[in-house]
């Protein structure tokens, strides 16, 4: 595959994520949460990561990480670092990338 494809399916997979993100918070009965999902309605998804990453509980921890791996690794194609370890810097391995295109971390790194 190649970046244009890469970047092609991670971002359906952003988009699914962001929408994932809505239902769960429109499905919520916390006041809390519909304030939240107001605000991402009125601004743009570039921003969503930093609105919820500390204002939502652990049931939504999954979505936000994968939430901010996929635009970690959108922005590595931007800049022509995709497939490259965020710590060492060493190429990460194509069983690596082909499990999960949004790897950060070659296998040495990886937590």
């Amino acid at each position: 595959m190649n970046n244009t494809e890469i970047q092609t399916k991670l971002s359906a997979e952003l988009a699914q994520v962001r929408q994932r993100l809505l239902d769960m918070l429109a499905s919520s009965n916390q006041g809390h949460h519909q304030l939240l999902l107001s605000q991402l309605k009125d601004n743009p998804p570039s921003v969503w990561l930093e609105m919820t990453a500390n204002n939502l509980g652990p049931e939504f921890q999954i979505l936000i990480s994968r939430l901010e791996k996929l635009e970690a690794t959108l922005c590595q194609i931007d800049i022509g670092q995709y497939g490259y370890c965020c710590d060492c810097e060493e190429k990460i391995d194509n069983e690596r990338l082909i499990a999960d295109p949004a790897s950060q971390r070659c296998r040495h790194c990886a937590p």
